[in-house]
C-alpha cells in the first residue's frame, strides 16, 4: 500500500504535506523518547544496586590489591552509566519552565557523555578548551543540550571517519559566553552556506537526513534568546558559533 502522506504530497500542495508529514515524525520521536525514558528508568535500579554493593564491598578491610582494583572499576563504571542515564533522562525531559539558568560547561560535559562513544567508534579526536571562569547563562539546559548534541552529531557525521572535533567556550565581549564546534570536516560550499537554516535543506544523501537539524537548533537558540553563526571553508573545515547572554 502506498504511503498516505505521499500520495497527499503528490496530490496537493507539497509544503502542506511537507508539514503533515513533520508532524507524523515529531509524534514518532516523541514515543521514541518516552520509551527511551522508561528504559533508563528501568536501568537506573540494577545500576543503583551496582554502586550500593561495591561501595560496600570497598568498605572490607583486607581486600587483595586485585580484588580491590576490579571492585573499584566496576564501581566507577557503574557511576559512568548512572550519568549517562541522567543525562538521557534530562534530554528526554521536557521542562515547562523556559526561563531557567545553566552552567555551559556542565552541560557540554552530560552531552559529550552521550556522544563520546560515538566520536571513538569513528575514531575521531575529542579536544575540549573549556574555560572554568564562565557566568551562568539565561537559558533552559535541556534546550542547550539538545543544540550541542545537533551541532556535535552534524561534525561527526561531516568528517565520517578520523578528523578532530574541537569544542571551547569563552567569555564574550558582551559578557555573555560563547561556545564553538569546529570540526575539520570537508567544510561547505559557500553557495550552500546561506542555506543551511532552511527547514528540509540537506546537503546528505537521500535517506540520510530530513534537512531539519540545523533549522531545529536555530529555533532552539532564538528561543533562549542566543544566536548561531557559522563559518565555513572547502577542504578546512566548519565551525559553529554559539553565544548566550548572561543571566542577570
Amino acid at each position: 500500500m502506498a504511503n498516505p502522506l505521499a500520495k497527499y504530497r503528490a496530490e496537493n500542495d507539497p509544503v502542506e504535506g511537507e508539514l503533515l508529514e513533520l508532524l507524523a515524525f515529531n509524534e514518532k520521536m516523541a514515543g521514541l523518547g518516552r520509551m527511551a525514558a522508561g528504559v533508563v528508568h528501568e536501568l537506573n535500579t540494577p545500576l543503583s544496586v551496582i554502586v550500593s554493593a561495591t561501595q560496600m564491598i570497598l568498605r572490607e578491610e583486607g581486600l587483595p590489591d586485585f580484588v580491590r582494583d576490579m571492585v573499584e572499576r566496576v564501581n566507577q563504571e557503574a557511576h559512568r552509566l548512572a550519568d549517562m542515564t541522567r543525562g538521557i533522562l534530562s534530554f528526554t525531559r521536557r521542562d515547562a519552565h523556559d526561563h531557567r539558568e545553566s552552567d555551559v560547561n556542565q552541560v557540554l560535559r552530560e552531552a559529550m557523555t552521550l556522544l563520546r562513544y560515538e566520536a571513538r567508534k569513528r575514531s575521531i579526536a575529542v579536544i575540549e578548551d573549556l574555560d572554568y571562569r564562565l557566568p551562568v547563562i539565561a537559558a533552559d539546559p535541556n534546550r542547550v543540550k539538545q543544540v550541542i548534541i545537533n551541532l556535535v552529531m552534524n561534525a561527526l557525521q561531516a568528517m565520517g571517519e578520523g578528523g578532530t572535533l574541537f569544542i571551547r567556550t569563552s567569555r564574550n565581549g558582551k559578557g555573555g559566553v560563547t561556545v564553538q564546534v569546529a570540526d575539520t570536516g570537508p567544510g561547505i560550499p559557500a553557495e550552500l552556506l546561506g542555506h543551511i537554516f532552511t527547514p528540509f535543506f540537506t546537503t546528505k544523501e537521500p535517506g540520510e537526513g530530513t534537512g531539519l537539524g540545523l533549522f531545529i537548533t536555530r529555533k532552539l537558540m532564538e528561543s533562549v534568546g542566543g544566536a548561531i553563526a557559522v563559518e565555513s571553508a572547502v577542504g578546512e573545515g566548519t565551525t559553529f558559533t554559539l553565544t548566550f547572554a548572561a543571566a542577570e
